[in-house]
């Protein structure tokens, strides 16, 4: 799946990294700024990387960092990252599907969730997605982990399924990742490979209390990610076209 990921990013790879910066700062950052550690551990769902080292957005100002800390503030941001932010990741999940097809792609794509057609539905799913998930994680951490990996083909699936509700779709997403989870906690987690080295630095500097070497470990963190982001994203997405798109109920 990985091999078939590089064939289909290239020509699009500048484009795809574009992408990922994007998603990785929303996603990494601003829901972090809202939701807090649950956040951190149950956006997996939606799409996030597997595992989030360093706090490489630090030196970027997030909109909550920009405006005034007060509970007004919380609320807004709370209000558009549920009517804005988490459509959006579903629409970037749909980039990435279509580079995994072969197609030509764009950000109208990404743009697309939010006509009168598709928001409805992505903005249900979105949020029932991410209340079951919080749900389950604090009935259980594992739980939460689990049902994340059982939900995570939902986006794609309303892809290629335009009159699928948002129930039906987190349902029929759970049905067709039975027997397919752990071979996508797999898949994820090969990509943490990448990270033996920054991993190394950032254990050495705070083992050192040299604060270079944790700036040095954050610096490797964001060029590694900025690296293997669209491949990532699109390894993910020929794990739904190869495993998932047609998997018997």
């Amino acid at each position: 799946m990985k091999k078939i990921a590089k064939q289909r990013l290239k020509g699009v790879y500048f484009y795809s990294v574009i992408v990922c910066l994007v998603y990785m700062y929303i996603m990494g950052d601003l829901g972090r700024t809202i939701f807090g550690l649950v956040y951190k551990y149950t956006m997996s769902s939606l799409g996030t990387t597997f595992i989030i080292f360093g706090d490489w957005t630090s030196s970027i100002p997030t909109l909550g960092e920009l405006l005034p800390k007060s509970n007004l503030t919380y609320i807004i941001l709370g209000a558009l990252y549920l009517v804005i932010i988490l459509p959006v990741v579903a629409s970037i999940k749909w980039f990435f599907l279509d580079v995994a097809d072969g197609e030509k792609t764009s950000w109208r794509v990404i743009t697309g969730v939010f006509t009168r057609t598709n928001y409805l539905r992505y903005f249900q799913a979105s949020l029932l997605i991410l209340i079951f998930v919080v749900c389950w994680t604090f009935l259980l951490f594992i739980f939460g982990l689990v049902k994340s990996y059982s939900y995570s083909q939902t986006f794609r699936l309303m892809r290629d399924n335009p009159d699928l509700g948002a129930l039906e779709a987190i349902t029929l997403s759970r049905n067709r990742m039975r027997g397919h989870k752990f071979n996508l906690f797999l898949l994820q987690l090969s990509f943490i490979l990448w990270f033996i080295i920054p991993i190394g630095v950032q254990i050495a500097g705070i083992a050192t209390g040299n604060q270079n070497l944790e700036v040095l470990a954050g610096f490797l963190y964001f060029a590694i990610l900025i690296f293997i982001g669209p491949y990532y994203q699109t390894t993910n997405a020929v794990f739904y076209r190869e495993e998932i798109r047609y998997a018997p109920l």
